[in-house]
Formats: C-alpha cells, structure tokens, sequence
C-alpha cells in the first residue's frame, strides 16, 4: 500500500494542471503507478483505489474553509482527480471511481473549497460524462454527488454555484432521457395568475 501511495505522490508532483484534461500529459506521469497496477493482477485496482480515497482524504482535511486556486494542497488535489478521471476513463479502475471519489471529497470540504473543485470538474465534462446513463453505473453516483451539494449549497448567497450544478445534471443526459421526460404530463394546478384590479381612471388612460 504504502508502495501505491509514493507512487501517487509522484504522478501528481508530475501533472501539470491545465484548462482541459491533457490525457497524453497525465498518461506520461502516471506511467509507473499504471505498471505497478498492472504487475499486481491480483489486487492492484483495489489498491490503487484505495490509495487514491487515503491520499485525497489527508489532502482535503489540511485544507482551511476558504481557500486560494494557488493552494498546493488544491493543486495536489485537482491533481490527483485528474489521475482519478483519467483512470476510470480508461479502465484502470472502476468506472464510477472518480465520482465516488469527488462526492466523498466534496463531502469534506467547505462549500467555498467545493466549487472550486467542482469548477476544476466542469472543465473535464467531457471525459467524466463519456458512457454516462442516469439508469446505472457512474450516472447514479454523479446524480447523488450532485444532489448533496445541491442540500448544502446556500441558495441565498450561492445561487450561481447551485445553478452550474444543475446546469452541469442537465447537460449530462440526452433530452430523451426517460428520468427527465414529464411522461405523465403532469403540470402545476396551484400556481394560476390573477389579472391585478385597474380602476376606471386608469382603464380609461389605456383606452384613450
């Protein structure tokens, strides 16, 4: 174990941060832990995988409640959710990895420093949402990841961070997604506009 956590410890020294996932880039650093994984057949993506939740475990409780993008410790931790993406996208590990990962992460964090790392996941949609569905698989850890933010985000004060996340739910399935579709038809009878009251005085400037 400890052998998957110095190997971690460098990959991440070797990720370069950038707007977009560079796949190449992070391949290259993460070629060692990715041969070490390999070789150890019997254990080596439950290992990894568990290295990876102990390292951004220590990692996110040193950070304070407000915090820089120039932090070394946020950069050691969007660093290692690069590492996290790039292996769930590939096989490495399990699929829903990364999201397991980022609910529980997030779950540790202030809401302050979750959206900052939610700004860094925006930025690799792409590959996060390829092979998504809401029906299983990753879709189902990303919606409940999602949904815990949204119960913790303060809708007085944080209003835009709440949006993006539902902007990111929705842009994450097709229209014809059979959970987002209203199949029933059902709409809001409680909710019925009243025409506001307009005195003969002010009928009569309209008509004039």
């Amino acid at each position: 174990m400890n052998e998957y956590r110095l190997l971690i410890e460098r990959a991440v020294d070797s990720v370069e941060l950038k707007d977009e996932l560079d796949v190449v880039a992070v391949e290259h650093a993460t070629a060692e832990l990715k041969a070490a994984i390999v070789n150890d057949k019997d254990s080596g993506q439950r290992d990894v995988e568990f290295a990876l939740h102990l390292y951004l475990f220590d990692l996110a409780q040193q950070l304070p409640v407000t915090v820089g993008s120039d932090s070394a410790n946020l950069k050691r931790l969007l660093a290692a959710i690069d590492i996290a993406t790039l292996f769930s996208d590939n096989g490495t590990t399990d699929g829903s990895f990364v999201f397991m990962l980022l609910e529980e992460t997030m779950d540790m964090v202030s809401i302050s420093v979750a959206s900052e790392i939610f700004a860094h996941v925006e930025q690799r949609a792409h590959v996060l949402r390829r092979g998504m569905t809401a029906t299983g698989g990753k879709g189902i850890v990303m919606l409940k990841m999602c949904n815990g933010l949204l119960r913790r985000i303060p809708q007085a004060t944080m209003s835009e961070f709440a949006g993006r996340v539902q902007v990111f739910v929705g842009n994450s399935f097709a229209l014809s997604e059979r959970s987002g579709v209203n199949l029933r038809g059902d709409f809001d009878r409680t909710s019925v506009a009243q025409p506001a009251n307009v005195s003969d005085e002010e009928d009569s400037v309209y008509q004039s």
